[in-house]
């Protein structure tokens, strides 16, 4: 039975750990491995995880199967840099384990992620989503998103990606 919880700052360690895990799970088709731990490296610290754990803009739920994490998802509450009707959320991150892939972790975890943008207030929650991450867009389709523009360019070490930033009302 899947286990949803709030993580605080103890849990910086293991979540720096998980980022790093499904972050290479997702994307070792799609850049090379010293791409991504470059990117690991700088983004996905134990330090950084602490900085996401006590912003109080940010949620963070941890997905558990027998006490082991196996996703996460980060809600940022801020505004969408398209201008939408209603305040907005940011769906920062969403990730699972690869062995969880088609389990429905992923939809558990974007439902209790929209619980969390509601009870904030807000109308929307938006993302930015690489074009190169065809997998994501299918997901955040199905979910109901749509794409809105052209969204920041994201640096996995020496890669370069465009991104579309999506959104859907709640």
């Amino acid at each position: 039975m899947i286990d949803l919880r709030k993580v605080e700052k103890s849990f910086s360690h293991d979540l720096a750990e998980l980022w790093t895990v499904t972050y290479e799970e997702a994307y070792k088709e799609e850049h090379t491995a010293e791409n991504i731990h470059a990117y690991c490296a700088e983004n996905y610290t134990v330090d950084a995880a602490m900085d996401a754990l006590t912003n109080p803009d940010i949620v963070c739920k941890v997905a558990f199967d027998n006490h082991a994490p196996v996703g996460f998802y980060l809600i940022k509450h801020s505004e969408c840099p398209v201008p939408l009707d209603g305040g907005s959320s940011e769906l920062k991150q969403i990730y699972i384990l690869a062995d969880q892939y088609g389990s429905g972790v992923g939809k558990l975890l974007f439902d209790d992620a929209l619980c969390c943008v509601q009870e904030a207030g807000r109308s929307w929650i938006w993302l930015s989503v690489s074009d190169r991450n065809l997998r994501a867009q299918s997901f955040y389709r199905k979910l109901g998103f749509s794409s809105l523009g052209e969204g920041p360019v994201f640096e996995i070490g020496s890669d370069r990606l465009t991104s579309t930033i999506m959104a859907r009302e709640i």
